[in-house]
Formats: C-alpha cells, structure tokens, sequence
C-alpha cells in the first residue's frame, strides 16, 4: 500500500491529466449569469453542470436579501459566535427551524458542521460506522472521532446486513453505533434507504444516523427539508442527525444542522470546535439564507419543484427511448450516463461541449476508473428543449466516444453489469465501425502449454524468473485449471498469456496475468501488517483485508512483465490488452487490474496508461547485480571502500566456513533429496516468512519445492556448517536463464536465525548467487525487492519500478487506509 504523500500524488496525476485535456479546473467567462448559460474557453453552453437545483440563485428575493443585509449590517460581522451572533443569525436560525421541522444550527459550510457536530456528539463509548461512499466530509470529520476515542469502521455502501451484525456485535459494549450516510449520493444518484432504516431502527434501540442530506435538500420533501427528514420515520428521526446544504440547491452559502431534541443542539453550539474557533456566516449570505428560508415556506417552492420534477421525467423518458445507459433511475436531478473507462467519459464531455452542453466528468477519485461517464444536474432553470438537445447529443456522440477511443459497449455494459441489469440500453449496433487501422488480433492462451516457448523466451525470458519453464513449474503448483491440484484459496491461480500480433503475425505487445488472492497488506509498512495480522488472528479469519486481482506477472515474479514493440502500433495492442485485463477481472470478481513492475522513465507509456484511467503507484525498487567480473578481485575492485570492507570482512573470510551444496532442479541429486531434507527447506522458509511483514504475503506452498526440484530451470543452493550434524542452516532457490543476456534469478530464501548474525547466513546467501552466475557465465543477477543495504553492499543497483492500478473496489484499501493511521504508519 502506498503512503499517503504517494497516494496524493498518483490522484494529483489523474486530475492534472484531466486539466490537460481542458475538463477540470475551468474557468468561466461571463461577464453576467443568467442561470441557463456558462462561457468557458469562449464556447457559450448550456449549463447541466450546476448543482443550484431550483435556480434560486437568480431569484429577486434571495438578491433583494442581500443587498438588504449589505445596507443594514455591511460585509461582515468579524465575531466568534460564541461572543456574539451577527443580527441576522437568531432570526435565519428561527426560520430554519421552521422550514425542517427541528431545531437547526448554521454554520460556515457543510464541512464545518460535521467537524462541529461528530466529534461533539459520538463518544468513546460509541461505534461509528461509516457507508463507503458517504460524503469526504464526513469521512474528514471521523477521523477526529477516532482521535477522540470513538471506534469508526468502513462498511460496504449501502449494506444493510453488515450493518445489522454489526449491531448486533456492539449492543453490550458500545453505548450507541452511529451510521453515517448520504440522503442522496452525489455522482451516481442513488438515495439512503430510509424505510429499510427505520425497519432497522425499529429493532436495534442503539442505531443512531447521521445524514449528509446535502444534495437533497431544498428540491424535494415539505419546504424543502430534504429526503431523510421527509422519509425517515419519526421515531426513527428522534435517533437521528441531519446535515443540510444551504449552498447548492438552497442558493445562499453555509450549512445547516438539525437535531432530534434541544440538548443536542445546544451541546454542539456550545461546543462544536468550528462554532468557537471558526468564522460565521457573513451578513451578506446570511440575507440570502434569510430569504431562501422564507421562499421555501411559500408555495412558490412547490412549485418549483414540480417544475424541476417535470423537467427529470422527462430526461429519463427520452434517455430510455434512446437507450443510454444511464446508472441511477432514480427521479433526482443528478443524471451520470455510464461511458466506461476514463478515456471515454473525458471523449463524451469534450464531444458534448462541441456540441453546446457544459457538463462534468465523473472520474477516479469519485467514482472507480472504469465506471466513469458523464454528469448531469438538472435544474429548474433549463427548458424542455435543453433537456431534449441534451439527451439527442449524448446519443449521438456516445456511441461515437466510444469509437474514439477504441472500446466497445460491451466494455460499458461489463462495468456498469450491476447497475443496468435487466435494462436494455445502447446495443452493438449503435456504436459506428472504428477507422481502419494496421490488423491486429489478441491471442489468449490459459497454459504455457500452448504456447510458443522458443517466441515466449525470446520475448519475456531475460526479464525474470518467467521464462517458459518457470512458467510450467508455476502452473504445476498454482494453476486452479491444472491437474496437480490448487489447495487452498490463495494457492489457487488462473493463469491468463496474452500475445497481440499484427497482420503479418509478428507479435506486437506480449504478458501474462495470474487471477489470485493478494493480502491487502502486501506493500503496507511493517507495523500496519502486524496489526492487521493481530486482527486475521483475533477474528480467526485468515482471509481477513484479503481482496482478489488480476495482476500482471504472478505473486511470485518479478521484473518487467510486458513486452511492447515500440516501432508497431504498441497502443493499439495494449489496449487489447487491457480490455481483455478488465473482462477477466468483472469474470473473476476482482477488485483491480493491477500492471506490475513497469520501468521508470517511460513518459510515453505512462501517459497512455494514465488516459486509461490508471493510477500510477510506486512499488519497492528492483535491484540488479551486473557480472562484470572474472575473479573475486574483479568483484571487490567494483564495490565503494566501505562495501569493499563489508564484503571482504563479513562474506568472503566466512565463505569457507560452509559446505555449500548446489543441486540443479531436475538432476539425479535433486530426486534423490529426501523427504526430511525437503520439510527441513520448507521449515527454513517458514522461518523467514513469519518475520517478513514489510512484504506480506500468503506463504508459498510445500509443494513448491518439489516441484523446483523437478525443473532444470531452478538450483538450490544449501550452506551447511561442517561440523553441524543436522541439516543446512539456510538456503535459496534461484531461476537460471540461459542465453546471450541470461541471468540468476533468486527466488525465495530459508534461514536458521541463530546463524544469521553470528555467520551472516544470508549475506552468504546473496553471494552465492554471484558465484552462480560465475558459474553458468550469467551477464546479470535480478536481486529483486527489499534487504536494501545487503544488495547495495555486493554491487547491486537499484531500479525504480512502478504499479499502475485501476480499482473496481477500494473498499479493503480504504479499511485499511484507516488502519494506517490507527497504526501510526505510512
């Protein structure tokens, strides 16, 4: 797992990637607003971008409002309201009370509210239990819950019976458990279930909400009070807290809290953080918030709501008879219509703004990568021949997005599958015929078996222990379709070859991928690993924070896994690639296609991948020994002083100190290794395994080792101690490439840690990898990751390597996210 400092930076990447193309962080240019019309880049559009609902923003009133507070009480009123509120608070909050039925707090923004609110009134004694996807907002201010002793938890979106078990699990020891979610989520438009709710709350006394009703607010329910006020049950509300917005749809700025009873609201007046230490609401907007409250008691709003009703059955009418895909049918003016991955989604919005309509992307960070598309809000203040052109345009410029940029409607319908199921929605037909272009056609091999092993080792073979005959023993072992028989869940791989060629045959593009169960915690730091391991411990749940990818390589490569010619089209066969990648992960249920390894500097590739839709994140650098050297004098002489020193002193004076038996895979030695010999190897493994929480990873199989044992592509190499009766004290396995640039490759390590520090076992270990070399006259030695200092020592050169990401589900990583900051760790 990255660190935080690395995650802002791969997210920083993705949206500079979108400030390129124009779609983010734009500036608009007129001179006056009228509420229908932005001008951005000197293209005047219709505006679908606005999240002000009922076109308030305009209205008489609300600017009558202000001006009457600038007149009367100036800009500002530069006071903490816990000295004193500004002339127009008491009344605002008064009529706000009013408007929602319940006592009301403002504050300066939505934001503030919920870091006034949550840390005021969910306790240690409490449970929070934050929905995936609720608002940022909330999520920021949980984390001061946390810091104040509360114990907060993710739960799967919208997942009613976790939550239930929950319950359950807390009911004796916790005082309440809070459940924090939205009344309407704002990219995809799915609104809280609130009779599920109240069936919930009506069992489980404890149950506690907390709501961002945000987006909600002002457009629906009784004077605009919003979704959860207007449907949640009353019993259920005398449990409940809700954040409004009196920005978007409200028109004015600031936030508005509501509460069950005056107590409530009155502690987090009194001591809410940002309601002392923070500024109030400004004369100005408070003038807005004034008058909005007061429209909103009139039946103007209803008015208006039906109005802006109107206008949204009629967007979904004729988005249906035109097929678009849709994601939410939902009768809200939040409108997002699926287009897949990034690329097309940011394709779509630059063919709609041509077109006349200002929309906005929903991309990664919001929404996963490959279930982007393009976001609508509707409001009042758009005409039914907007709504008409609106939709015409997506019809006609999706299909052709879609055309641009390679991808097909299956793509669409794989990553949207869930969401527009039994809906029927932008057949095949409906997407043009791409341009003509250079043949290419991807192969797709389940087994090595059948795949060309001289063009695969010529390809792929000196970049890792990957070659053909590593592949076999990998499948032996591992593969889930095999006969040899997976074992358990994490022992069990899908192995996936893929090979692009051109129309003359010649290979374009060429990898592989393995389908398996990674540990979450693979990358995180040491200390986070233990904890969660403490946690797969205390809950007997081995598969605890435990997540299937499809990853490029396999858990047990490393290197450089794809092979591109850079003189053919390169992008066009990558692309196959990756569209086979994402089938294959929606097939497996996996929560990510994850590339691995890839080289540093390669700003070509980087940037296509990145306008995929993937994230860009650093892994442990690679290390690389180069054998340019005869003679133990030739190595020495290629070392800094002090490593010189250290290789001199603490490995080739103790080389001689240990028998060290070479067996190659597959010779009559190797056959003959006996089966206590091999249980001590494994045990020796095991040893080095349970202390290597910096690269958490499920242990290798017993019968790995047998099977290295049978393969000529694989030696080991025991140190025995002479006069040490029983069996070696440490070994290694390593993978032997043969060839003009052929390598050694170690692979796993076994260790006594008795000899470790007073026989330095494993600096021994490393060298021998060099006298191997020697030996089979290999020009490199591929190190890998980790054990930084003793590979710098023998010469080895770091290589920096990157993984490039696009999560399906960031649910485990965004649990243990948490946990990283629990733990105190990067």
């Amino acid at each position: 797992m990255a660190t935080t400092e690395e995650l802002l930076d791969a997210v920083d990447e993705v949206v500079s990637d979108g400030v390129r193309r124009g779609l983010l962080h734009n500036d608009v240019e007129d001179m006056a607003l009228d509420g229908r019309h932005v001008t951005i880049d000197g293209r005047r559009m219709v505006n679908f971008g606005s999240c002000s609902y009922l076109g308030l923003e305009t209205h008489p009133a609300l600017i009558a409002g202000v001006h009457d507070a600038v007149d009367r009480f100036g800009t500002q009123f530069s006071s903490s309201r816990v000295y004193a509120s500004a002339p127009l608070y008491r009344e605002v909050e008064e009529t706000l009370s009013r408007l929602f039925g319940r006592g009301t707090i403002v504050t300066p923004s939505t934001t503030m509210g919920h870091l006034a609110a949550m840390p005021t009134l969910i306790g240690d004694r409490d449970v929070l239990l934050l929905d995936h996807q609720v608002h940022n907002s909330v999520q920021t201010a949980a984390k001061l819950v946390q810091a104040g002793g509360a114990r907060v938890e993710l739960i799967p979106h919208g997942d009613l019976r976790t939550l239930e078990k929950r319950l359950e699990t807390y009911r004796r020891t916790h005082r309440r458990v809070w459940y924090a979610a939205d009344g309407l989520y704002s990219m995809y438009a799915d609104l809280m279930p609130t009779q599920e709710l109240d069936e919930l709350a009506a069992r489980h006394e404890n149950l506690w909400l907390y709501v961002d009703d945000a987006h909600a607010v002002s457009w629906t329910g009784r004077h605009g009070r919003g979704h959860a006020l207007e449907h949640l049950a009353p019993a259920t509300l005398e449990r409940t807290v809700v954040a409004a917005s009196l920005n978007k749809s409200f028109a004015a700025a600031g936030g508005a809290l509501t509460f069950p009873d005056e107590q409530t609201r009155g502690r987090v007046l009194r001591v809410g953080g940002p309601l002392i230490f923070s500024g109030p609401v400004q004369p100005p907007m408070l003038g807005a918030i004034l008058a909005s409250a007061r429209l909103h008691l009139t039946p103007e709003i209803e008015e208006r709501q039906a109005l802006l009703l109107d206008r949204i059955r009629l967007f979904n009418k004729l988005a249906a008879d035109a097929g678009l895909p849709v994601v939410s049918e939902s009768e809200t003016p939040i409108r997002c219509v699926g287009a897949g991955v990034s690329a097309v989604a940011y394709r779509l919005v630059e063919r709609l703004r041509s077109a006349g309509f200002h929309v906005n992307t929903a991309s990664f960070p919001a929404v996963p990568a490959k279930r982007s598309g393009a976001r609508l809000t509707i409001t009042a203040h758009h005409t039914a021949d907007d709504i008409a052109g609106v939709v015409a345009a997506l019809a006609e410029h999706l299909p052709a997005a879609i055309t641009d940029e390679g991808a097909s409607v299956a793509d669409l319908h794989r990553a949207f599958s869930r969401q527009l199921r039994g809906r029927h929605v932008l057949g095949a037909d409906a997407v043009p015929a791409p341009a003509r272009r250079p043949a290419l056609r991807l192969e797709h091999h389940r087994s090595i078996a059948t795949v060309d092993a001289a063009e695969w080792d010529a390809l792929l073979g000196d970049r890792g222990a990957f070659d053909s005959a590593a592949l076999r023993t990998y499948e032996s072992v591992f593969d889930i379709n095999g006969t040899g028989g997976a074992g358990q869940t994490e022992d069990a791989w899908d192995f996936h070859y893929l090979i692009v060629r051109d129309g003359s045959g010649a290979p374009v593009a060429a990898t592989f991928f393995t389908t398996a169960l990674w540990k979450d915690d693979m990358l995180s730091s040491a200390a986070v690993s233990r904890e969660v391991e403490r946690r797969r411990a205390e809950t007997a749940d081995s598969y605890y924070l435990t997540s299937p990818r499809f990853g490029m390589g396999s858990l047990v490569t490393e290197g450089n896994h794809l092979w591109l010619d850079r003189g053919r089209d390169w992008q066009g066969a990558l692309r196959l690639i990756l569209q086979a990648a994402r089938r294959e992960e929606d097939l497996a249920g996996a929560a990510a296609v994850v590339l691995r390894d890839l080289p540093d500097g390669d700003d070509e590739l980087h940037a296509f991948l990145l306008s995929e839709g993937l994230l860009r994140l650093p892994i442990w650098s690679t290390w690389v020994r180069q054998v340019d050297f005869t003679d133990d004098e030739g190595f020495l002489s290629s070392l800094t002083r002090k490593h010189r020193y250290h290789e001199r002193t603490r490995v080739l004076a103790w080389e001689n100190a240990y028998r060290v038996q070479v067996i190659r895979g597959g010779s009559p030695e190797a056959r003959a290794l006996d089966e206590a010999t091999r249980g001590d190897l494994y045990r020796l493994y095991r040893n080095v395994h349970a202390r290597s929480f910096e690269l958490n990873v499920f242990p290798l199989p017993r019968r790995l080792i047998d099977a290295i044992l049978e393969s000529p592509a694989w030696e080991v190499l025991l140190l025995h101690l002479p006069d040490r009766a029983a069996g070696p004290i440490a070994f290694t396995v390593q993978h032997l490439f043969s060839g003009a640039d052929g390598h050694v490759a170690p692979q796993f390590v076994g260790l006594d840690y008795d000899y470790v520090p007073t026989h330095h076992s494993y600096q021994q270990l490393l060298f021998q990898s060099v006298r191997s070399a020697q030996r089979h006259g290999a020009s490199k030695i591929l190190y890998g990751m980790s054990a930084d200092l003793h590979k710098a020592r023998l010469g080895a050169q770091p290589e920096k390597r990157w993984a490039y990401v696009q999560p399906t589900d960031t649910f485990n990583a965004d649990v243990l996210a948490r946990m990283t900051v629990t733990a105190g760790a990067g």
